[in-house]
């Protein structure tokens, strides 16, 4: 109910085309568990694999298989939802991501470490419904307003991650009981596990009743049918035809709907030239080449670069430099938090102000970064790191890299145009994805 009176609210403000407020309540709390689950595993996953018997190495493998099932699937997820119901995935994955969760708390009472592996690897299937709700703000939003919906979502995604360190002291108090009845056991290990079953249970049936479908889009690589895109009066039919990218058109000139008072100089990429036979290679050619899709993914794979380096020097860094243990960087990454958000709320702000357009906020982002960069070669070049050196580049850099996250991702998505979002949305996940297995070999 929050979601829908606080984010409605703020989607109602014009008249410019959004999604469904009840169905961006579910992106929303779809994006809050994902949050969530990261937080409540990842301080415990260490400690439950030691309990079953396994190494460090086994910990990577655990982590990377996640990673790596995620990654492999979000093309195929984006392909799918771009030529059939998008509820169909959503609903598939949170079942898969509900089994997968399911088979990691069975393997505490099972006492199994592959148990666990197989979990993790099914959660990972069913986590890559990341891209559909990328894809679905992009396709269900107008240019203008996608970049204060991504923010939105990143923004629950932090709120769920801060929520951690309370939902943790909470499982804690399960190891006083540690529950067993025949193979099922509840403690802070295995509970991390069960209540993401009845989240993404949740999530499926909410998501099976109340979704509602995203306008329809004409893909390049569709056949046999007639298509229509909505206010454009894009239509084709034929037994030969196979829609694509062709040469684009630049319209210099070119500015978006003018409902919510704003204009802007982004190109008008809604409405390529269709030719025939051509293939989906030429369609990735035209939005990552020849329109520059390749700068937003650069900018989004050095994001998750520079967040993925933070995380895992951070802890060890604190510990040397300053003796921290667990409750000083509890604090610490709380305070890391609070300044993402921040951010988020910075993006959305921003993003309402007509002067500021997404390419400016991302220019922005760069200033900070430049700072946090700054601080550091000032401070930071001995062997001895000073506090001040250290938090005053970490905010400076968590700001920069989450300022900047949204709106490139928005300026990604007017360069997909109005065709085959899934796919384009799943091009942007595998780069972040890629991170994330850098993470897990680390």
């Amino acid at each position: 109910g929050f979601l829908l009176i606080f984010f409605g609210k703020a989607m109602s403000e014009s008249s410019v085309k959004s999604p469904p407020k009840c169905v961006f309540a579910l992106i929303l709390c779809a994006t809050l568990a994902i949050g969530i689950e990261y937080s409540l595993l990842m301080p415990t996953v260490w400690k439950y694999v030691r309990s079953l018997g396994g190494s460090k190495t086994f910990l990577g493998i655990v982590l990377a298989v996640f990673s790596l099932s995620r990654t492999i699937m979000f093309l195929v997820v984006g392909y799918w939802s771009d030529r059939r119901s998008m509820k169909e995935p959503f609903v598939i994955l949170f079942i898969f991501g509900a089994a997968g969760m399911l088979l990691y708390g069975l393997a505490g009472g099972l006492n199994s470490l592959w148990v666990m592996f197989l979990g993790r690897l099914v959660a990972g299937v069913g986590a890559s419904s990341t891209t559909l709700m990328n894809a679905y703000i992009a396709r269900a939003s107008a240019p203008e307003k996608r970049t204060k919906l991504l923010a939105m979502c990143r923004g629950m995604s932090m709120i769920g991650i801060a929520s951690g360190p309370v939902l943790n002291l909470g499982l804690i108090y399960l190891d006083k009981e540690d529950v067993c009845h025949g193979k099922f056991c509840l403690n802070s290990m295995t509970g991390a596990g069960y209540i993401m079953v009845i989240v993404n249970a949740l999530l499926a049936i909410l998501f099976f009743f109340l979704f509602e479908e995203p306008p329809q889009q004409p893909s390049f690589t569709r056949k046999n049918s007639p298509v229509s895109q909505g206010n454009h009066g894009i239509q084709a039919a034929g037994d030969d035809h196979k829609y694509a990218y062709s040469k684009l058109e630049d319209k210099e000139d070119a500015e978006l709907p003018q409902e919510s008072g704003r204009a802007s100089t982004d190109r008008d990429y809604s409405q390529p030239v269709f030719s025939m036979n051509q293939s989906s290679m030429h369609a990735v050619k035209i939005v990552l080449i020849q329109r520059a899709g390749w700068f937003c993914l650069l900018i989004s794979f050095l994001t998750g670069f520079q967040l993925t380096a933070l995380e895992t020097a951070l802890t060890p860094i604190t510990k040397e430099q300053y003796g921290w243990g667990t409750q000083q960087n509890s604090f610490l990454f709380a305070g890391i938090t609070f300044v993402a958000i921040i951010a988020v709320v910075t993006t959305i702000v921003l993003d309402k102000q007509s002067w500021w357009t997404s390419r400016k906020i991302i220019a922005l982002a760069q200033i900070f970064l430049g700072i946090g960069v700054a601080v550091a070669l000032i401070s930071c070049g001995g062997e001895d790191v000073p506090l001040w050196g250290l938090l005053t580049f970490g905010g400076f850099l968590i700001f920069g890299l989450m300022l900047q996250g949204s709106p490139s991702l928005g300026v990604y998505s007017t360069l997909i145009g109005s065709y085959d979002k899934g796919v384009f949305m799943g091009y942007s996940q595998i780069v972040m994805g890629n991170q994330n297995l850098h993470e897990a070999h680390g």
